[in-house]
């Protein structure tokens, strides 16, 4: 009996064990469910703006009217392009937006050169329909300086949160003036990458002179202004009728325009100015390092046996005047400096050639990083407008900042990863890697956003003198520089 009794209490004691372990187990089942149903519940759209409602509210935009697909869809997705990854992407962040937020967007257009105009008047005579303005980034510079937008960095109840990388904060650091910013540029918007400046080669050009591997020089620093112009002057052939033309056979080292010499400039890592401790824009166009950029780049765009640049045959706006930089697409120059647009257009996907793409040079070897600049008429930016009433400035900046993070996730993939690196460079292993490379280091020259003096010239006033001056030149406009300066800062200081 005794044996029995302990057989069947070691028997319940196991039992029991069981029962516990299977309790045990079943328990950590039940964590383990309610951890990822807690974990659901809190991956919230924008997780830094849950629990915010605006049910009924419009965020109203001014858009910039573009032929350019991106332009369009930015805000808003067009319902006849239901094929197109992009604008598809585009209606589903719409979409989870008004389901999260409760709020809706709507798009005003207006023509890039009546832009500036359409802001004015709408703000001064108190008519204006949106809050918020986008266009090229100039423009919106304009439009700042006449005291139209509100800074940013300042704004009461703001749900801004500009640390996120769904912002650029490195164009934010470049553009702001006395630590204010009244425009700014992130995932939410396209056009913006759209008119990131970029070098484009003819790969059967390249190949046809041995140039090598184009990828291996970028990587390995290589790539530089001198070889730039060695290989220029390698693929560089006269047709044979002793003159170099646009119009006949002769092939082109690089074509270009007179503005791709700061381009160029900018590539080496050398803006037109810096800016203080106190955030407040230096001309430093004559440091010791711009000049000697300055002149090394003058003599590769002034060597007429290799070089095509527009100004050089046409006014910059005559009709003919895009004959220059077509002998890139008709297998007739070997370089087009050029912007990320160029791959999304009809002229490049549709023309004859195998192409490949490129960071603007290094000045030298010892330059750090690659630079990349903008085209600062188009690159977009966005601004919140001064007659925006102050009750909906919350509104209006959840809004764009939700646009912005969604867009990180929702858009840029389609537009970057699935658009520009495998549909437009379909049979390139390389090109994807230099895209990355372009858009790691992108800075914006705020003297030609703002463009004091209209220094934006300033190279272009030089490029085109065989032998210029640049301190005659820089020191002859200084005072007129700072004196447009100080209005600029003068409006933002009283607003």
């Amino acid at each position: 009996m005794k044996r029995i009794s302990i057989f069947l209490l070691a028997l319940i004691m196991l039992v029991s064990m069981l029962l516990v372990s299977c309790d045990n187990t079943n328990e950590t089942s039940n964590q383990s469910e309610i951890s990822v149903e807690e974990s659901d519940v809190n991956t919230a759209l924008v997780p830094h703006l849950e629990g915010l409602k605006y049910d009924g509210k419009v965020l109203r935009v001014l858009n910039i009217r573009e032929d350019y697909l991106f332009s369009k869809l930015q805000f808003a997705p067009d319902a006849e392009l239901q094929d197109e990854p992009v604008n598809v992407a585009a209606y589903e962040r719409n979409n989870k937006l008004q389901s999260t937020f409760g709020f809706t967007i709507e798009t005003e257009f207006e023509a890039f050169d009546a832009f500036e105009k359409r802001v004015d008047t709408d703000y001064n005579a108190g008519t204006a329909t949106y809050d918020v303005a986008a266009t090229g980034i100039q423009t919106m510079a304009f439009i700042a300086r006449n005291g139209h937008l509100l800074d940013l960095y300042d704004l009461d109840d703001s749900k801004f949160k500009f640390d996120g990388d769904w912002w650029d904060t490195a164009i934010m650091e470049d553009i702001s003036i006395m630590n204010r910013l009244y425009f700014t540029a992130g995932d939410l918007l396209l056009m913006d990458d759209e008119n990131t400046r970029c070098i484009f080669y003819n790969k059967d050009i390249a190949e046809n002179n041995e140039l090598g591997n184009f990828n291996d020089l970028v990587v390995n620093k290589k790539w530089t202004i001198d070889k730039l112009h060695e290989m220029c002057t390698t693929a560089a052939r006269e047709d044979g009728d002793g003159q170099r033309t646009v119009l006949n056979d002769d092939v082109w080292g690089l074509v270009s325009a007179a503005f791709d010499t700061y381009s160029l400039i900018l590539g080496a890592d050398c803006p037109q100015v810096i800016k203080d401790e106190n955030d407040v824009p230096v001309l430093n166009m004559l440091a010791e390092y711009n000049t000697n950029v300055f002149y090394k780049v003058h003599d590769f765009m002034t060597d007429k046996n290799c070089t095509a640049w527009t100004e050089q045959y046409y006014a910059w706006n005559a009709p003919d005047a895009g004959k220059v930089m077509e002998n890139f697409y008709i297998n007739k120059a070997l370089f087009l400096v050029g912007t990320i647009s160029n791959v999304n257009s009809d002229t490049l996907r549709n023309a004859e050639i195998r192409y490949g793409i490129l960071p603007m040079p290094l000045y030298d070897e010892n330059q750090e990083t690659y630079a990349t600049t903008i085209n600062p008429y188009h690159f977009q930016a966005v601004g919140i407008v001064g007659t925006c009433a102050p009750d909906d400035y919350e509104f209006v900046s959840a809004a764009l900042e939700a646009l912005a993070y969604t867009s990180k996730t929702t858009i840029t993939p389609e537009y970057y990863d699935r658009t520009l690196k495998t549909k437009r460079f379909p049979d390139d292993d390389d090109s994807p890697e230099i895209l990355d490379l372009i858009f790691s280091n992108r800075l914006a020259d705020i003297s030609v956003i703002f463009n004091w003096d209209d220094c934006i010239q300033y190279y272009n006033q030089l490029v085109v003198k065989e032998s210029p001056d640049l301190a005659s030149h820089i020191q002859s406009r200084q005072a007129a520089f700072k004196s447009d300066l100080e209005k600029t800062m003068a409006v933002f200081e009283n607003s």
